[in-house]
């Protein structure tokens, strides 16, 4: 996966995004430029609880692919990344991923958030065969707005990154606990080329996930 690669942006459902603004012009436009709000769909919930958001996925236990890292920000103990599944239907592509953060030496009611651990929820979903990268909707701004100065542009992917459609959102009031494993999700645009595998980076900032399996919902293969 590169930086670099194309991120596509396709037709949305009215379902999600009516109304959503495009390239930073502030016109409505039929095109999604990425995804939405924080209060969308099921907000994720504490230790050991399960949540359903978008998607068909409703069990917390499903693994495709862990790993553990250090924690970022210069924090103690280890975060564990636990990608569930990679779901694509009605034109949308759902990742499922949880999060859990352990630190023996803090206090048992100790939290983070994504701003003290340098993180962002910004999904990106690589299909390396087709050279496409995929970022959550959002509904403002736009992840490659045109036509723009530098300082504009970077405006216009804030206002994107500030509304996408991933839960959670927020990188300072929402907390991860200690011990908890937080469920999470991101809606993305359904990928062209209907690869059988993609790459899934659910959080910047912490480890990719190579070779992930696809599963279509409308059962094609």
């Amino acid at each position: 996966m590169t930086a670099q690669a194309r991120l596509a942006v396709l037709a949305l459902a009215a379902l999600l995004l009516t109304g959503c603004t495009g390239g930073g012009s502030g016109a409505e436009t039929d095109e999604p430029t990425a995804a939405g709000t924080g209060t969308a769909g099921t907000e994720a919930t504490g230790p050991g609880t399960e949540t359903t958001g978008p998607g068909t996925a409703t069990v917390a236990d499903q693994v495709m692919a862990e790993q553990a890292t250090a924690t970022p920000g210069g924090l103690g103990g280890e975060m564990t990344l636990t990608l569930r599944s990679v779901e694509v239907g009605g034109g949308n592509m759902t990742v499922r991923w949880a999060l859990r953060w352990d630190d023996d030496a803090a206090a048992q009611d100790a939290t983070v958030n994504y701003h003290e651990l340098g993180i962002s929820p910004a999904t990106l979903v690589t299909d390396r065969a087709a050279l496409t990268a995929y970022r959550p909707y959002c509904t403002e701004g736009a992840w490659q707005p045109e036509d723009a100065s530098a300082v504009e542009r970077a405006l216009v992917t804030q206002d994107c990154a500030r509304t996408m459609l991933v839960s959670p959102l927020d990188r300072v009031f929402f907390k991860f606990p200690n011990h908890g494993t937080i469920e999470s999700w991101a809606i993305l645009p359904a990928p062209e080329s209907r690869p059988e595998t993609v790459d899934v980076a659910p959080v910047d900032g912490l480890p990719l996930f190579t070779d992930a399996t696809v599963t279509y919902l409308d059962g094609a293969e």
